[in-house]
């Protein structure tokens, strides 16, 4: 049987307790998170996860653990492990550690399509693995803080999937520039300088939130009325004598110039009884003129960009649709406006989401969207943000799995992220967190086995995570891989002990990022 480390004092449901004793037991098998045995039926052995450890007056260690599954006989010749119990052991069976070949049996390279992570932080000649299709089907999330490992965690696993996945369709939406050289030439970087997204797609909701500002409430109120009005006549305009004219209501991604939607407001105004009425036109048109002047906005409010039906374009850039070699696309949106970045986000998910939901019935091939600082996008104050884009990417948390479309939630901050969104993810990566709020909120989503390693989240090394979820048969504590240099992210600061040693920027340094900050370029070459 091997050496008993100890004996089973209570069982109660999944949760046992045993008794150690120090003095004839090896200690070294028994720390928080490691797994042992008990024997159960006549060839079957339970597994349990320590998840507290105390002394007693009497010298003897209490020890409490989660029973997690069992180990039994197969038709294949060599044991195999099984989540879940259908057999308790009894009360005063021995407490057993787990051996070399039960923990192969428990972390066995899964038969399905999987992907090596990282390997296991009690013995990195052990490799860790998760299983693609349980990771990508059911969404899943990594959380960790400044310095953690996240951003490399995020590109380890999507370059481990691309590798074995050419004709993947995954989508990155990029707040901070941290991924636009992580994926080489397997990227299609969209960024402010290339970017297409025509007022026309915008649907009304969106419109709003770009156009209709300042002024008071009542006056926020009439343009928006006003621009309802006048988009719908736009689109419809644009169809000229086609039949399905009338079927296109204001949200339809039909294209239409600025100049008609300027023209259709003219003319509302100039049906006034009372010009004193005049200001919300008039403000209305001064803020679409100033957008339409700004090149900060050429992006969707180019004339060229407006006059062409470019949908097809549009979608089978952002989606790799066909991937052409290129199968992520990283939406860099670290040179778009402030004010409309999250605009910008919630017409990317959504048009993901339609897009998908009305090719049901001739499947749109999967798609994978990253969403990096996702507590900004879907936060858990409803109040927060614009509430388009929590609504897009919550549909997408909800029914995406439906229509093919599945979701990553990436953030340092998860206790500032939607509890709804993300009690759609199946599995759970999380890294560091020193925050005790956002250590009891992860804690809401792991699985009732992972929760005795909970108290490691503060203490975990950079590039160390608890993985949990479908994605794997158990809680396992991994270290990742290490990431190449030219794949890591831009996120990691300077070395100041190194770039102060001596002073590298000029006189052309500084006039050559003035011209960037007048021409507001950053990523294309200088104008001459």
């Amino acid at each position: 049987m091997g050496e008993t480390l100890g004996n089973l004092t209570t069982v109660a449901g999944s949760e046992i307790t045993m008794r150690i004793d120090p003095e004839t037991a090896n200690m070294q098998a028994i720390r928080v998170g490691a797994m042992v045995k008990m024997p159960i039926g006549l060839d079957g052995e339970a597994v349990a996860v320590i998840r507290e450890m105390r002394a007693e007056s009497s010298g003897a260690a209490h020890v409490a653990a989660e029973l997690v599954g069992m180990i039994e006989p197969s038709s294949a010749g060599h044991p195999r492990f099984v989540v879940g119990i259908s057999q308790h052991p009894v009360l005063g069976a021995p407490v057993l550690p787990m051996t070399d070949a039960d923990l192969t049996t428990v972390f066995r390279e899964p038969s399905v399509a999987n992907i090596r992570v990282g390997a296991l932080c009690d013995n990195l000649a052990r490799a860790a693995f998760v299983s693609v299709d349980q990771l990508l089907a059911h969404h899943f999330a990594i959380f960790g803080t400044t310095g953690s490992g996240k951003s490399c965690a995020v590109i380890l696993m999507l370059n481990a999937i691309l590798a074995d996945h050419p004709s993947a369709h995954i989508m990155v939406i990029d707040p901070h520039n941290e991924y636009s050289t992580a994926f080489g030439q397997l990227a299609e970087l969209i960024n402010v300088d290339n970017l297409e997204l025509p007022f026309w797609l915008f649907d009304f909701e969106e419109a709003v939130e770009v156009l209709v500002r300042g002024g008071t409430m009542r006056e926020q109120e009439s343009q928006t009325i006003i621009l309802k009005e006048a988009m719908t006549r736009a689109r419809r305009s644009s169809a000229g004598d086609d039949l399905a004219a009338a079927s296109i209501t204001v949200d339809t991604p039909v294209p239409f110039r600025i100049s008609d939607l300027v023209r259709f407001i003219d003319e509302a105004m100039g049906k006034l009884n009372n010009p004193d009425t005049a200001a919300p036109y008039l403000r209305l048109k001064n803020r679409i003129d100033s957008l339409a002047r700004d090149r900060r906005f050429a992006f969707m409010f180019s004339e060229q960009l407006l006059v062409r039906d470019t949908l097809s374009n549009i979608i089978g850039r952002l989606l790799r649709i066909p991937s052409d070699g290129k199968p992520i696309t990283i939406m860099d949106l670290s040179g778009v406006p402030s004010e409309i970045a999250d605009v910008v986000v919630s017409l990317v998910c959504r048009v993901t989401f339609d897009f998908c939901r009305l090719s049901e019935y001739d499947r749109t091939p999967p798609i994978l969207l990253v969403c990096e600082e996702a507590h900004r996008y879907v936060p858990a104050d409803e109040r927060i943000g614009f509430a388009a884009t929590t609504r897009a990417i919550t549909r997408i948390a909800k029914e995406g799995r439906k229509y093919g479309v599945s979701l990553v939630l990436v953030s340092q901050r998860p206790s500032e992220l939607s509890a709804s969104a993300l009690s759609q993810c199946g599995t759970i990566v999380a890294l560091r967190l020193g925050s005790e709020v956002d250590q009891r909120f992860v804690a809401t989503a792991l699985s009732q086995s992972a929760q005795a390693m909970l108290p490691m989240l503060p203490s975990l090394r950079t590039q160390e995570a608890i993985i949990s979820g479908q994605a794997v048969s158990l809680p396992m504590r991994v270290r990742f891989d290490d990431l190449p240099a030219q794949q890591r992210p831009r996120s990691e600061g300077p070395k100041f002990s190194e770039e102060w040693q001596q002073d590298q920027a000029d006189t052309q340094f500084l006039e050559d990022r003035l011209r960037r900050w007048r021409e507001q370029t950053r990523n294309r070459p200088l104008l001459g």
